[in-house]
């Protein structure tokens, strides 16, 4: 039976602060025709989320759906100096949740203090990248990728769901299978993310405008998966999971957000976005996180009239896979066990 208007994911922004500028992200930087509406960096960095704001925040989702699961982004979520404390609520509240981080060297340092304080982490999801040749000028995706694999491996004891992340766009793809299969060797899951494209300035994550990066479902995309399913190789919710999102490669999913809320992103102020992709203007206007829960926990029925506005105005498609997850969840077809990617195999 599918779950109308329940939260099964969301993407907190922790911070936009982060120690890269990677070619394909935009989310910490201005830009060239950004929209006149958008605040600049100052404004969030000046009125970024407390601590005691975050962990209210974290009370709410738990609140209104024990089994949430929450995606700690950023900018790099690592270089807020309380997030001991905000992992430590975590716990205490028994949240599900994954940090996603970029695992440069700058990050091992807190990641040591974290897990010093903490004990352990229920999920680290980390950035590796399959590099090729034309990557030598990009230096912010060398520095995450070459070394990263090897510095997370001293921390794998203490993180019980230990994720890479791994880009993909149309020049790499054919690097993907080794990549995975180095991964699945390690003990360690591959979440395979295909590259999007900003279809307008609106698009605040991406950086990307070349069409020419975009991943197809041609017949070599799909041998690569093909060959991963048949190996049995350790990818985030398996075959079921990919061919959805093969089905809708090419930036241009529509999803139903805005008929029925399952997936929730939260800006670094509090604001209530439209999406991860798009932060679009009526929705955070008119809400922050704390205005959208009414006292039982429920969601308040005027939040989705705004971001179906902000979504008919600003969305022209994407690769976001949240997205796919959420409605995987909301009809039934995965539960939240399979959201802990360890030990979960390509079949």
């Amino acid at each position: 039976m599918k779950t109308i208007d329940k939260i099964q994911m969301v993407s907190l922004l922790l911070t936009r602060k982060c120690n890269l500028s990677c070619s394909y992200c935009a989310i910490t930087r201005n830009y060239k025709n950004k929209p006149p509406e958008y605040p600049d960096m100052k404004h969030y960095i000046k009125n970024e989320m407390s601590t005691g704001y975050v962990k209210v925040l974290l009370d709410f989702l738990k609140k209104h759906n024990p089994e949430i699961f929450v995606l700690l982004y950023g900018g790099e979520p690592m270089l807020r100096p309380d997030l001991p404390e905000i992992i430590q609520h975590c716990h205490d509240i028994d949240l599900n949740y994954t940090i996603i981080s970029n695992n440069t060297e700058e990050v091992e340092k807190p990641l040591k203090e974290l897990i010093d304080l903490v004990g352990h982490i229920k999920g680290y999801t980390f950035s590796i990248d399959p590099l090729i040749v034309s990557d030598e000028n990009d230096d912010d995706r060398i520095r995450k990728s070459n070394e990263g694999l090897e510095r997370v491996l001293k921390y794998k004891e203490h993180i019980k769901d230990l994720v890479a992340e791994v880009t993909i766009d149309n020049r790499n793809i054919e690097y993907i299978l080794p990549l995975v299969r180095k991964l699945t060797k390690l003990g360690i899951c591959s979440d395979l993310t295909f590259i999007d494209i900003a279809h307008s300035p609106y698009y605040d994550f991406s950086n990307i405008t070349d069409d020419n990066l975009l991943v197809l479902p041609y017949p070599n995309v799909h041998r690569q998966f093909n060959t991963i399913y048949a190996e049995h190789l350790n990818i985030h919710l398996g075959k079921s999971f990919y061919d959805k999102v093969l089905a809708v490669s090419g930036s241009n999913m529509n999803c139903s957000l805005g008929d029925n809320i399952n997936n929730l992103t939260i800006d670094a102020d509090g604001s209530v976005r439209l999406c991860l992709r798009i932060r679009g203007t009526k929705t955070p206007d008119n809400f922050k996180i704390n205005e959208i829960f009414m006292s039982d926990g429920s969601l308040r029925k005027d939040l989705k009239p705004f971001i179906r506005s902000d979504k008919d105005k600003y969305c022209r498609g994407c690769n976001w896979t949240c997205q796919v997850m959420a409605e995987m969840i909301s009809n039934n077809e995965i539960d939240f066990d399979n959201l802990a990617h360890t030990n979960k195999r390509g079949d």
